[in-house]
């Protein structure tokens, strides 16, 4: 039933896409994927450089094809349009943002230079990065009795379309998620997929973890990491209940900047009612560190503005951004942090000390290759007597492990710049409660990912929907700067003037 799901998902997109349009069929085929799709099947085909066949690489791909299709059907639409009327819906759109595609295509360059540089520099070596990697290890490593091989340019293909694979949601979130209204449509689709994980989640929290197993016929972890408390802790058709926690915060999230977006009054009542639904549903899932995250974030969103909330998220995105120096430099008080989580939960403070334990031990074997790290393959870990001894958890360990400070500067780069430039443009870009929101959304995903592993298709859709709306402002703004900038200078009048070359005459 798993590989039946699996290829027949691109089907579904093509219903999807056919049934709600392009925006939320790009949003619903990736979402849908991560929430529904098995974690297995991975297939591992014998053709050099192609990644595994998994639930990230299809609807990526059908969402990469379908919205090539979608595209050029409603360019065709808008040409028969333009021929009919002399006027398209495009033209309309712009002129209604005091912009004109006439105006777009006299100053190409300007509506494109600014807030893209930083990204698609970060996205460049983010698809780099693999190779320089390979580069730096072709030496085989002697470690803990074993022998593991170095690498070979050639090696590092996979690792590349890997890459470009699960940024292919970023990239077409980008283009096409930028605006405030598909932004509203994006917290629209968590809350109804958070409300439907929350229903799965309670089934399971009552009768057990087995709905994958039933639908799809295996179970993807450990059984024991998922008995807490006496009871159980839902894992759905995630890898590990961890992630379903992060799910159902990030859609608790979404459901307050609803209560704050909503349209009409009965609409926010009904979101209301969705709150407690979805809080009581994240204490039943047990994961802690979930918990504490939507007791953050969750305030914020219900009751500070916009202006406030880009700043929080800033502040976040920068700390995490430097976190591997913080964390290096023992300026993070991990022993505090265990000591308040084990006056919470002795269980929960022993399973983080040991985190950060481990935490030190892949730091110090990563030190040995700052700038690119070891490579896969285990290469990265930490063995004795030929028996691993460390067990990485946080993402962010695994990556500046894996790949150096090349690697973790452009993955988290790549999440954390749209949140800086958001805050760095704080009060001139005037920044929707949806758009704020979408931010404290991710900024809880990007916390999570210090502790844990869920670098998902949906972080990095609400990332590229961030950082295409930080472009689309700046381009406008572009635009519009030189027909201001020739007001501003049509107003200096001859008095001013003369005052002017007065000022300059020589005493």
């Amino acid at each position: 039933m798993a590989y039946v799901a699996l290829f027949a998902y691109p089907l579904v997109a093509i219903l999807l896409f056919r049934r709600l349009g392009l925006v939320r069929g790009l949003i619903w085929t990736i979402l849908g994927g991560y929430l529904f799709l098995p974690v297995r099947p991975v297939i591992d085909l014998p053709i050099p450089g192609l990644p595994f066949i998994d639930k990230v690489f299809v609807p990526a791909i059908c969402a990469l094809i379908l919205v090539g299709i979608e595209a050029k059907r409603q360019a065709r639409r808008e040409a028969v349009l333009r021929r009919r009327q002399q006027v398209s819906n495009v033209l309309q759109d712009s002129n209604a943002n005091g912009v004109t595609s006439e105006t777009q295509r006299r100053h190409p360059n300007k509506a494109r230079s600014k807030g893209r540089l930083i990204v698609n520099v970060l996205l460049i070596l983010a698809v780099l990065g693999p190779m320089i990697t390979a580069l730096t290890n072709a030496e085989p490593v002697i470690q803990g009795g074993r022998v593991l091989a170095g690498f070979a340019l050639y090696d590092s293909g996979r690792a590349v379309v890997t890459t470009l694979v699960m940024l292919l949601p970023f990239l077409l979130a980008r283009k096409y998620i930028n605006t405030v209204e598909r932004h509203q449509i994006l917290i629209g689709a968590f809350i109804l997929g958070g409300v439907i994980y929350a229903l799965l989640a309670m089934y399971e929290v009552r009768m057990s973890p087995t709905l994958n197993r039933k639908i799809f016929g295996f179970f993807a972890h450990e059984w024991r990491q998922h008995l807490r408390q006496g009871g159980y802790r839902p894992i759905l058709f995630q890898q590990h209940g961890l992630r379903v926690g992060i799910f159902l915060t990030m859609a608790a999230v979404a459901v307050a900047v609803g209560c704050r977006t909503a349209k009409s009054a009965a609409q926010r009542r009904k979101i209301y009612l969705l709150l407690p639904l979805m809080i009581l549903c994240l204490i039943m899932a047990k994961s802690l560190g979930a918990i504490a995250l939507a007791a953050m974030f969750i305030p914020f969103a219900l009751f500070f503005t916009p202006r406030i909330q880009i700043l929080v998220v800033g502040f976040l995105a920068a700390i995490i951004l430097l976190y591997p120096v913080l964390r290096g430099s023992e300026v993070i008080p991990t022993r505090q942090i265990v000591s308040f989580a084990n006056s919470l939960n002795r269980d929960r403070a022993e399973s983080l000390e040991t985190r950060l334990k481990n935490e030190d031990l892949l730091l110090d074997r990563a030190s040995l290759k700052p700038f690119a790290g070891w490579g896969g393959q285990g290469r990265w870990g930490v063995f004795k007597d030929g028996e691993q001894v460390s067990v990485p958890d946080g993402r962010w360990v695994i990556t500046i492990g894996q790949y150096g400070w090349l690697g973790y500067l452009t993955e988290f780069g790549l999440l954390a710049v749209p949140l800086l430039l958001l805050a760095f443009r704080n009060k001139s870009l005037g920044i929707d409660r949806a758009t704020a929101g979408l931010a404290l959304i991710l900024a809880a995903n990007m916390v999570d990912l210090i502790p844990n592993s869920a670098l998902t298709p949906i972080t990095w859709l609400i990332a590229g929907s961030l950082a295409g709306w930080y472009e689309t402002q700046m381009a406008t703004r572009s635009v519009q700067a030189p027909a201001g900038a020739r007001k501003t200078a049509s107003r200096k009048t001859p008095a001013a003037a003369a005052g002017r070359r007065h000022a300059r005459a020589p005493v």
